[in-house]
């Protein structure tokens, strides 16, 4: 078939086929596929795949996508920076989703720090503390040198750190809280 009588015949049988009922372009597109060799079912799989498949965060605008993410849990939202860079770019700069993270993990937030990759490097930080807690792999032993007893360290979230040996923990938790920086040892 020459082209434009193609072109002709491809107009009039869209025009036809626009027409008919839901069912009708069904049984139609059935028996058309049906009708299809590999290679007319191979193109229609690559199209269809194009067609089906839309990336709502490229579509929907930054405003918008942010506004959807409010309703995700962070785990959830992790979950979806690992599904291309795009998504995690526009994930990792919801300010006010990472923000809300933390928040709810009982952090005070400054709202003036309106970085979100600050915020959702806190959040990450704050779950690997927490989930070390968890496991016990929160503390660290180290030999100080001239030092035979066993030190222990505990880290809190309002920067108090407490220090001193093993046989002393339970006193020390409760009189050497002491700022950071400023690391003391009682015997």
């Amino acid at each position: 078939m020459e082209r434009k009588d193609f072109e002709t015949w491809l107009d009039n049988i869209s025009v036809t086929f626009l027409s008919l009922t839901d069912l009708q372009k069904n049984e139609t597109l059935d028996h058309l596929i049906s009708l299809s060799g590999a290679v007319q079912l191979r193109h229609l799989s690559n199209n269809l795949e194009t067609l089906l498949k839309r990336d709502f965060l490229k579509l929907l605008p930054l405003e918008l996508s942010f506004y959807l993410l409010k309703w995700l849990d962070p785990q959830t939202l992790l979950t979806c920076c690992l599904v291309s860079k795009q998504w995690n770019k526009v994930i990792s700069a919801c300010t006010e989703v990472w923000q809300t993270a933390c928040k709810n993990l009982g952090w005070q937030i400054d709202d003036s720090v309106q970085d979100a990759l600050h915020w959702k490097k806190v959040y990450l930080k704050a779950i690997l503390r927490m989930k070390q807690l968890e496991d016990h792999e929160a503390f660290e032993t180290s030999s100080l040198i001239g030092h035979s007893a066993r030190v222990y360290a505990l880290y809190y979230k309002d920067g108090l750190l407490c220090t001193g040996p093993i046989s002393n923990i339970a006193s020390s938790l409760k009189s050497s809280l002491i700022p950071l920086g400023r690391v003391s040892h009682s015997p």
